[in-house]
């Protein structure tokens, strides 16, 4: 009876082994999908909104002409003039938001986030469904309830969410890299004529000294440290007893960054960068030199470059 008790319970262990995992992944996604709301989205709030309103209006006029939704197929009037309505009072809206809305908001934020992004785009889209409601009322003479007005922000907003969640994150991937072109910017006046020591704790204390602009990177390999440089335009390293914070300590160089747990990078020696929000990959000195940019010092990079 007690091996019976035992089996039942490694059974009940055993099956509750897969539902307990994918509760942690599910957890897991959740939580990054919630630091993607909670990441900076910098604005400058001079954004040209005489632009975004003729994008609106251009986009509710092509939806209405070509489409003709919302039993406008059956409109027996000209619809070339009905769809320029709308759109004109989308672009009127679009840019009222714009300059007495965003810009204000942008101005008194302190930090504006993922999410102020999301919540001003679908505030947007819920005013100019509430203008295109009067327009509906103004020029099919139909009637004003809440209900309808409800329906109509609430179909707006479910049709809002995919679209914002897509025009958010393609404008964070574009900034991302803006921030990248911005890091890939060389600075080697800097540099010039300065030179840098990486001590070496071992017994012989061989330190190196060499041209702070040659340095590329350098990886931490245990209880060493693996020094990447130029040398007569190769690439050469030499391995010290050392600490990475030690490394980075000795380089005291802004240009000098921990991208990595085991790396530091020189900024200037970037050739090229491919990468998004979950890290970079740095090629430095040429195409066999890869440093990576781990997902955990991203937003260390973005502020540090930024």
């Amino acid at each position: 009876m007690e091996d019976d008790n035992k089996h039942i319970g490694m059974e009940r262990t055993v099956k509750a082994g897969p539902r307990n995992k994918a509760t942690s992944e599910s957890w897991v996604k959740t939580r990054r999908a919630g630091n993607f709301f909670l990441r900076t989205l910098p604005q400058d709030g001079k954004g040209n909104w005489m632009v975004s309103g003729l994008l609106a209006g251009g986009i509710v006029f092509f939806i209405l002409f070509f489409f003709r939704p919302f039993g406008l197929s059956t409109y027996p009037g000209n619809m070339f003039v009905v769809s320029l309505i709308y759109a004109g009072v989308s672009f009127v809206l679009t840019v009222a938001y714009g300059w007495l809305v965003f810009k204000p908001w942008v101005r008194h934020a302190q930090l504006w986030r993922v999410w102020h992004q999301c919540v001003s785009i679908l505030l947007l889209l819920s005013l100019v469904s509430i203008g295109n409601l009067v327009v509906d009322m103004i020029l099919f003479k139909s009637t004003m309830s809440l209900s309808r007005l409800f329906a109509y922000v609430y179909a707006t907003v479910l049709i809002g969410i995919p679209i914002t969640l897509t025009i958010v994150a393609l404008d964070y991937q574009k900034r991302l890299r803006s921030r990248l072109a911005t890091l890939l910017q060389k600075d080697t006046t800097a540099q010039a004529g300065r030179t840098i020591t990486f001590h070496d704790t071992s017994v012989r204390s061989d330190d190196l000294t060499l041209p702070m602009a040659d340095f590329l990177y350098a990886e931490a390999q245990k209880n060493f440290v693996d020094i990447y440089f130029l040398h007569d335009g190769h690439v050469e390293h030499r391995q010290l007893r050392a600490t990475l914070a030690s490394v980075l300590t000795d380089a005291s160089d802004e240009s000098i960054f921990q991208c990595h747990r085991s790396f530091i990078v020189n900024l200037n020696q970037i050739r090229s960068a491919h990468g998004n929000s979950n890290g970079y990959q740095l090629t430095v000195g040429d195409e066999h030199h890869v440093v990576p940019v781990s997902r955990s010092y991203v937003a260390k990079l973005r502020s540090f470059v930024g």
